[in-house]
């Protein structure tokens, strides 16, 4: 690419800003090493909203749609926006107008005490399903509706197949189409299709709810897990469990078909986490292997790599969060890690 990437930065709310600080240099540092890339960073999330009544404005997704070749995210959540109406209009927008349907969530172990030998990878359905953000309410009624369409699904699925192929990994199907006939039932009809194009991929399809019984005991029996928005949700957040909790959990999210310049957007799962904001005391670790997963959906493998190392090294130097049992604070596991990164 002969002009620089370039990458919006949006920390959001909550701890999102205090974790995105410490990968923010990481930028410079892939910079240093020749890579021609561009920081754009934006202000949307809760203070700017409550400040200007402003979410993510159209000028704004015109240029990062337009203009950007992905987004660093932070967090988004306030308790002073209890209706959660800028987190919709900021990253939820994002996800659908994007297309971002594909959201890859890898759970890898790092840290010492934490089986290694446990390698799930999961694809999530990012746009439809019940997030799709439309029912009714009314006196003692409450509907929310799951759209899913074929496009959507085929693209997840897709992707799903073409991991399993290329490294020859078990891919199964989560879902509960004994009762959600119509949705998921679409879900195993493409599903049905992809594999007759993937004879090779060793796959199959499970109830979710058995499945999570069996990744709790057993979660080095899988491999490739996919599922709707909804069930992928809840999958990966129990995953995140194998790694150490959420603050090391990271994902991507992408637009196979790329209808745009701006089609990935990197954020930790963590959530903005309002009881520890501005106490130095969330975990970043979500956050630099997201810039890991975003470096290597860039075609930057080397840094990519060399970051995913250093937080391992860190981690077996024995720096620790709170939330892993350890006394280090945000900032002094930012700096753990960078220093691990090669020059």
């Amino acid at each position: 690419m002969s002009r620089p990437v370039r990458i919006a930065l949006i920390p959001g709310d909550g701890v999102g800003g205090e974790v995105m600080a410490e990968a923010v240099p990481c930028l410079d540092w892939a910079v240093a090493r020749g890579r021609c890339l561009e920081a754009v960073p934006l202000p949307y999330g809760a203070e700017h909203y409550l400040a200007t009544g402003e979410t993510l404005p159209e000028h704004a997704f015109t240029t990062l749609r337009d203009g950007c070749d992905a987004v660093l995210f932070g967090a988004v959540g306030d308790p002073r926006i209890p209706d959660g109406r800028h987190a919709e209009q900021i990253l939820l927008r994002l996800r659908r107008e994007l297309e971002l349907a594909v959201n890859f969530r890898p759970c890898r172990p790092l840290a010492p005490g934490f089986d290694p030998a446990i390698n799930l990878e999961i694809y999530r359905e990012n746009t439809e399903g019940p997030y799709c953000l439309q029912g009714t309410t009314e006196p003692g009624r409450a509907v929310d509706y799951a759209i899913h369409t074929e496009p959507a699904v085929h693209r997840l699925l897709a992707c799903a197949f073409q991991r399993a192929a290329v490294l020859g990994r078990p891919l199964l199907l989560a879902h509960k189409a004994n009762v959600l006939k119509h949705g998921h039932g679409l879900w195993l009809r493409v599903y049905a299709d992809l594999k007759a194009q993937f004879p090779t991929v060793d796959a199959r399809t499970m109830h979710a709810d058995a499945l999570l019984c069996a990744l709790v005991q057993d979660p080095k029996a899988f491999g490739i897990i996919a599922a709707d928005n909804y069930l992928g949700d809840l999958i990966s957040d129990l995953t995140a469990a194998y790694v150490g909790g959420m603050g090391m959990a990271p994902s991507l999210s992408w637009a196979p078909h790329r209808p745009f310049r701006c089609a990935a957007l990197a954020e930790p799962v963590h959530g903005s986490a309002p009881d520890i904001a501005g106490q130095g005391l969330a975990n970043p670790v979500g956050m630099f292997l997201s810039l890991a997963l975003l470096f290597r959906h860039l075609g930057w493998e080397p840094e990519a790599t060399a970051l995913e190392a250093a937080v391992g090294e860190a981690l077996h130097a024995g720096f620790r969060t709170r939330d892993l049992g350890g006394t280090h604070g945000t900032s002094e596991m930012g700096k753990a890690v960078r220093s691990q990164l090669p020059t």
